[in-house]
């Protein structure tokens, strides 16, 4: 008979080891990290990291939103995209293989529905600002909560939609995940049926008509939670 033994819970004392670095579209990919003491990790669906990372000018802090679930503790993931002026994550996609380490601080954040007394969620998320989301999304569909999520992800093009099957497989499994998906313009020689533009009051009355029913969530680049914060004022 084997008994399961009590394991600790990581602190940022000790480093996060790389275990998998996952493409995920255009200069994207999220990086999976275990504690080399095997502790687990816990944080509230929503909250970020803060690494330490040795890019060629000299040490520096970038802060990511951990993108896996608490309700999968062994492991803990960040998913990143790099921009034109990106230092750290540009480093990361080049440099992060399994086996290095990387001193992180946190978790920390408020960014998170855990404490929420509401059962109806409306998820605005474009580009890298899902990952929250899909944090959240996963910790509820572990916890085996009834879902009552309308979840709009937008961003460029299809092809750099993140966590576009990992959502798909998601609302396939639940009548109460209602997805979709906006994107700017599609990709060349790739057909796009979705919708398409900027997501805007219209879109959003025709997408999530009891939005004023439900708690809302946004995240991404500056001009998007803006005008996002307006269509529903």
């Amino acid at each position: 008979m084997t008994t399961a033994s009590h394991r600790a819970t990581w602190t940022d004392n000790e480093l996060l080891e790389c275990v998998a670095v996952y493409p995920e579209a255009p200069s994207a990919a999220t990086l999976s990290f275990r504690a080399p003491s095997g502790a687990l990790f816990e944080f509230d669906p929503g909250q970020f990291l803060t690494l330490e990372i040795p890019a060629t000018s000299g040490t520096i802090h970038r802060t990511y939103t951990i993108s896996s679930s608490p309700s999968r503790p062994r492991s803990i993931n960040i998913t990143a995209k790099a921009h034109a002026d990106s230092i750290g994550t540009r480093w990361m996609l080049d440099n992060l293989k399994p086996g290095m380490r990387l001193k992180a601080i946190g978790p920390a954040g408020a960014f998170t529905n855990v404490r929420s007394k509401s059962n109806k969620f409306l998820f605005l998320a474009a580009g890298s600002g899902v990952t929250p989301m899909i944090s959240m999304t996963t910790c509820l569909w572990d916890e085996g909560r009834p879902l009552d999520i309308v979840f709009i992800n937008c961003a460029s093009r299809p092809s750099e939609l993140l966590f576009r099957q990992p959502l798909e497989y998601l609302a396939s499994r639940s009548s109460g995940l209602d997805l979709k998906f906006v994107v700017k313009e599609p990709d060349p020689y790739q057909p796009w049926t979705g919708y398409q533009g900027r997501l805007n009051q219209v879109m959003l009355g025709q997408i999530a008509p009891d939005y004023l029913e439900r708690e809302v969530y946004c995240c991404g680049p500056g001009p998007f939670m803006l005008s996002m914060r307006e269509a529903l004022a």
